[in-house]
């Protein structure tokens, strides 16, 4: 049966491209809405191309089907929070301010993972995920997913610090992915995954164990690093 959630209809900003990007911007927005609204089994493809303003072979040409609109909405907003992070490129680059750097970066971690709509997704996907095993595809190795750009670029700079002696990572995005993990859990599970917002100092706790328990793990005592550099 057609969903009769009532969302606002979809449409493209001043200046998008028409044709078919524009009409995939346009389906995956309603899609979202709709998805979040009503929930995988209640949403109708009948109601996104309502909203979308399109066909419903339109859908199919795109997408092929439901399923796989899904997993394109899931994708789209775990890496659309993340597009929006900016690199900030001084981050790890002075070993003397690795933990403030540290600090400063796990806050960022943290609001990519409880962007609301990859948190609404995210619950979506537990929600159905018992009902409907073929959505386990949407959620494979899902964390640390949120945040991939930020999650390359630590894993470069791990490698960096470790061959500069800072560090000692014999497999750097092993150590990074510790690191985004345990922001990842430690901030779901406060926030209820992404139900309850957290104060400011939920989050600084949250990143100052995160940074803690990384750098007892992976950081060369400095008198070790002095010698190195004698060599």
């Amino acid at each position: 049966m057609a969903s009769t959630t009532t969302t606002e209809p979809a449409t493209l900003p001043s200046g998008a491209p028409r044709g078919l990007p524009g009409k995939r911007t346009a389906i995956m927005r309603a899609a979202t809405r709709i998805f979040i609204a009503a929930g995988y089994e209640r949403a109708s493809l009948d109601t996104v191309a309502a909203e979308a303003g399109v066909s419903k072979q339109t859908i199919y040409n795109h997408f092929g089907d439901k399923e796989r609109l899904f997993v394109a909405v899931v994708d789209e907003a775990r890496t659309g929070a993340d597009r929006d992070t900016e690199l900030d490129e001084t981050l790890l680059v002075d070993p003397d301010a690795l933990e403030q750097d540290l600090l400063r970066l796990g806050r960022q971690f943290v609001a990519a993972t409880l962007d609301p709509e990859v948190s609404a997704l995210r619950r979506l996907i537990i929600a159905e995920v018992a009902h409907h095993p073929q959505l386990h595809r949407s959620c494979g190795a899902d964390e640390p997913q949120s945040g991939p750009k930020l999650l390359g670029w630590l894993i470069q700079r791990v490698a960096v610090l470790t061959a500069q002696g800072v560090l000692s990572a014999d497999r750097p995005d092993r150590a990074a992915a510790h690191f985004v993990s345990q922001l990842t859990y430690e901030g779901q599970q406060r926030s209820k995954y992404g139900t309850l917002p957290l104060a400011p100092w939920e989050i600084d706790e949250i990143c100052a164990d995160a940074t803690d328990l990384f750098l007892r793990a992976y950081r060369v005592p400095p008198a070790h690093t002095r010698a190195k550099g004698r060599r």
